[in-house]
């Protein structure tokens, strides 16, 4: 049955190694199944493509209830086809039934997310696909404003802060305010303006300001940082695209002593 490497036979035999050993480095399925039963021989395919779709991030054990019906008998197995989720040497979850591609992803995604890849690729120092991986993630969940932070994160990592901050520009408003992503997106407003062009000339007033924002935030300033950011918005409210007034709503979320922050929600408090 073995068909890829992380698609494997087991036995009573190698059971404790291979199932019980490997789940407590990473989530292991394990699909007890019957040749002489219909539902199984269903289910058999449709297990393959979603376990070749999570690309070892999940290791797939076949055990066939024929040849091992002793190990079947001691782990519970009463009914096939049934797949069972092993995490730290025990059964986190279980499928009965020949269940759809949907539910498979669906479980298969709770205990081997695209983020286990996607820190893999980071750890191995490959950030360019690791940003990559993190994408994909966004793009099928495009309400999940965790998965553009990810993504906006890995983005910073390989040196491409303003791609971060045109993605989490983007997001809806509800989105963009949620409080990791709102602090994240007030650094990268202020970053990305000083990497379009920090050492060039002042191309006005609000121009002037807004680079004095990023330069206090840089010093962990927030007050000052905020104050500027005001006056610019005060200055030009049309300063590329309102970006002042966003960025200052977004730095309230940033961690600070509790007095700062209070002045500065009176600073937006003073314009809304």
């Amino acid at each position: 049955m073995a068909v890829l490497p992380y698609i494997v036979d087991g036995t009573a035999e190698n059971f404790s190694r291979l199932v019980l050993e490997n789940s407590r480095r990473g989530p292991v399925a394990v699909n007890f199944w019957s040749p002489r039963a219909g539902p199984c021989l269903v289910l058999m395919p449709r297990l393959v493509r979603i376990a070749q779709e999570f690309g070892g991030r999940i290791l797939m054990v076949m055990i066939n209830t024929d040849d091992y019906g002793e190990l079947a008998a001691r782990l519970g197995i009463r009914a096939l086809p049934i797949l069972k989720i092993f995490r730290g040497g025990d059964v986190a979850d279980s499928l009965q039934g020949v269940s759809s591609e949907a539910d498979l992803r669906a479980l298969f995604g709770t205990y081997a997310p695209v983020s286990d890849a996607v820190m893999q690729a980071y750890g191995r120092g490959d950030t360019a696909q690791a940003a990559r991986l993190a994408a994909q993630t966004a793009l099928s969940h495009p309400d999940d404003a965790y998965a553009a932070l990810r993504v906006a994160r890995l983005l910073v990592l390989d040196k491409r802060p303003r791609e971060a901050f045109a993605l989490l520009d983007a997001l809806p408003p509800p989105l963009r305010s949620t409080g990791e992503v709102a602090a994240l997106h007030a650094h990268l407003a202020l970053i990305a303006a000083m990497a379009g062009g920090h050492d060039g000339p002042v191309e006005s007033a609000a121009d002037g300001l807004f680079r004095e924002a990023a330069a206090a935030v840089v010093r962990d300033d927030y007050e000052t940082a905020c104050a500027r950011l005001m006056a610019c918005a005060a200055c030009d409210p049309g300063y590329r695209d309102g970006l002042a007034l966003r960025a200052a709503q977004a730095l309230a979320a940033l961690p600070m002593p509790r007095e700062i922050q209070r002045r500065i929600a009176a600073l937006l408090a003073s314009v809304s």
